[in-house]
């Protein structure tokens, strides 16, 4: 298989090392439990540090035993770092940026990095984001919001048109190290949390008229499009009643699910094929969060389980992938 995973994650050693000097302007450290190296965000979450998360040419022979050609490698979320100050988010969206790229110089066959850039700082984000196309990268993973700021604000308008512009695919990843309330239980915070976050990241892009005033934007949104699927229908009721509703947008929201794309992971082979039902298999790409637990250990067998055509088949393991990445 020639597969194309737009979903995985990798922290670059060039990374470490800087969070190694500077974690603390991070509030995250490097710790070590039963002979491993973890960083530790806000002393709440933990994620590994060792093994093919840091290293690439350890990833190789697993992707080829699974059928992946190429791998469009994102950092891990919680090195976005949307609440810190846009000065420290630049200067981590930096260094990512230029491993990243490096990397891909290395190992361009097997490798398609996407870029970080400051989202707390939107002006700064879209010269990052300009900076990492002519290093190479392919597109940009973003969090669902800045802190307490929304999407569709006006002042994210300009990183919007420089993403459209660039043809640079912005894949929406949420991530929250310590959440509060309900979502603090029982790991909520991703099995939940990061579902809703996407959904309403999804709806604010589209009532706030994001992909009206952007037509040819690319959008990913990852962990099979989140609760977006569940809330298009009650966006359209929303159209339809509520004259802000109407008077934001000049059709129905369901007519702009065809500007997105969803990932694979959905963790439900019935639902999973129910969307791609619904929405079209031109919608979908591969994704297995590899290597994190949360994942799809076989992302290839979980798409031809589906029983689609050959045609659709090809479509969501590479087809789709080769044009949000311009390869």
């Amino acid at each position: 298989m020639n597969a194309i995973d737009m979903h995985n994650h990798l922290v670059a050693p060039g990374v470490i090392d800087f969070l190694a000097r500077e974690g603390r302007h991070y509030a995250t450290r490097i710790v070590e439990r039963d002979g491993r190296r973890f960083f530790l965000i806000q002393e709440k979450a933990m994620r590994p540090i060792d093994g093919p998360i840091s290293d690439a040419a350890a990833r190789v022979a697993e992707m080829e035993r699974e059928g992946v050609a190429k791998q469009a490698i994102s950092c891990v979320p919680f090195l976005m770092y949307p609440e810190v100050a846009a000065d420290l988010g630049l200067a981590i969206a930096r260094i990512n940026n230029d491993a990243m790229a490096q990397l891909a110089a290395r190992d361009p066959e097997h490798f398609a990095p996407l870029a970080s850039v400051p989202m707390q700082d939107p002006s700064a984000a879209a010269k990052e984001l300009e900076r990492a196309a002519t290093l190479g990268l392919r597109g940009v993973e973003i969090p669902p919001k800045a802190g307490e700021r929304q999407l569709d604000e006006p002042e994210f308008e300009e990183f919007w048109a420089a993403a459209e512009s660039l043809q640079m695919a912005v894949c929406i990843h949420p991530f929250e190290a310590a959440p509060s309330g309900a979502l603090s239980r029982y790991f909520l915070g991703n099995l939940v949390g990061n579902l809703y976050d996407t959904g309403l990241a999804a709806a604010l892009l589209i009532y706030g008229g994001v992909l009206e005033h952007h037509p040819r934007l690319k959008v990913v949104l990852y962990h099979a499009g989140g609760a977006l699927s569940a809330l298009v229908g009650r966006l359209d009721m929303g159209y339809r009643l509520v004259p802000e509703c109407k008077q934001a947008i000049p059709r129905p929201p369901s007519t702009y699910v065809s500007q997105f794309h969803f990932d694979i992971i959905a963790h439900n082979r019935d639902l999973l094929a129910h969307l791609v039902k619904t929405w079209g298999a031109d919608r979908f790409v591969l994704g297995s969060d590899y290597p994190l637990a949360a994942g799809l250990a076989h992302p290839v067998q979980e798409v031809k389980a589906l029983g689609l055509d050959a045609a659709d088949e090809a479509r969501i393991l590479r087809d789709n992938a080769r044009g949000l990445l311009r390869l």
